[in-house]
């Protein structure tokens, strides 16, 4: 899911309205401001992670406004925010305006965040009804369903969104995540295309069908839609890091080694990237370089805590192997073994140790 929506944020209004408020700080001097421009300006803060800066306007929003709720509200998200669900309630519960949409809102907001989907949806539907079925509210209430894994409540009002506003690119591209998201893999391949009729120079859509077609094992057509995308932005590595991963489970070993190296010469530093470097020249029986590889990645692992037990029993295994076919016994011995350490009955391992530990071992 991708988040190009027009913002408030991003108008010559608000820029403007930013820019008073920091002017003011700067100057240590007192501006007044209105109660809704305070909560913007504290929601501009919020969204872009300065939770800090955020609490700093509401305080001095409240400093104008005392009690004022549209500035509680944003108080009461910051605290949501920051993982604080009781005191996000505590607050809410005592602002006295039943018929405020974002106030509505919140508590449906809240509710999820207590693990109560149908709580939330009476919040939220009595939120959307007050808004007059607003775009807005109706795309934020689908998101934070379709983040939170209520599937059935997210389809719920994406139905009434596609009633609403069938021709809206919005509402279809989540139908189409959706779709993605549960795995309901041909049709949601029916929905991006749909939409790449209309705009097809839309990476995020090529990358979606590419991933699809990765998962169901059609590494030609996946490659295809990573080509695009590469033909639209030459500078996506994230669609060329897919686009190798394709190749190289099409075997062809080559040319995926030439784009693994190439991403690898910008970032030295990617143990995966390493790691797939010396697959490409394991399977190309350069084993001399691809030990090289493998011990590079090792080492690059080290530095990473939350690596996986199994990536490192894999890469001893390589390890081990390409130690072996280039006579460095001792030292495919000890990788061997230090494999076998994490998992005495991996079958790779298990199989090698037969050839090269000495009999007695």
């Amino acid at each position: 899911m991708k988040d190009d929506s027009a913002s408030y944020y991003d108008s010559r209004e608000f820029t403007e309205l930013l820019e008073m408020y920091e002017n003011m700080l700067s100057d240590g001097c007192s501006v007044y401001f209105d109660s809704i421009d305070i909560a913007n300006i504290a929601e501009f803060y919020s969204i872009n992670g300065e939770l800090d800066k955020s609490d700093e306007v509401i305080e001095y929003g409240l400093s104008l406004h005392p009690s004022d709720a549209d500035i509680l509200i944003s108080k009461a998200n910051n605290l949501l925010r920051r993982g604080m669900k009781d005191e996000a309630r505590v607050l809410t519960e005592s602002i006295s305006d039943p018929d405020n949409q974002e106030l509505l809102y919140l508590k449906g907001e809240i509710e999820l965040a207590f693990g109560r989907p149908d709580d939330a949806d009476t919040y939220f539907s009595q939120a959307v009804e007050l808004s007059d079925n607003d775009s807005g509210m109706l795309n934020d209430i689908i998101v934070k369903y379709m983040d939170n894994r209520n599937y059935d409540l997210c389809q719920k009002w994406l139905d009434m969104a596609l009633v609403l506003s069938p021709e809206s690119r919005n509402f279809i591209e989540l139908q189409a995540d959706l779709y993605f998201d549960t795995g309901q893999a041909d049709t949601a391949i029916e929905w991006y295309n749909h939409l790449l009729d209309e705009f097809a120079y839309d990476t995020y859509y090529w990358d979606q069908l590419g991933r699809i077609y990765y998962e169901k094992n059609d590494f030609p057509r996946a490659r295809e839609c990573f080509d695009f995308i590469e033909a639209i932005n030459p500078d996506d590595k994230s669609a060329r890091m897919m686009k190798a991963s394709c190749i190289f489970s099409m075997n062809d070993w080559e040319e995926a080694y030439a784009i693994y190296n190439d991403l690898l010469n910008d970032d030295p530093s990617s143990y995966t990237l390493l790691y797939y470097c010396g697959r490409c020249l394991y399977e190309l029986e350069r084993f001399e370089n691809a030990y090289d590889k493998f011990m590079d990645t090792l080492s690059m692992l080290m530095l990473d805590d939350d690596v996986p037990e199994e990536l490192y029993v894999e890469l001893y295994y390589y390890l081990a192997d390409t130690a072996y076919r280039i006579g460095c016994l001792e030292q495919a011995e000890k990788h061997l073994l230090n494999g076998l350490a994490l998992d005495p009955e991996d079958e790779d391992l298990r199989k090698i140790a037969a050839k090269i530990l000495p009999e007695e071992k």
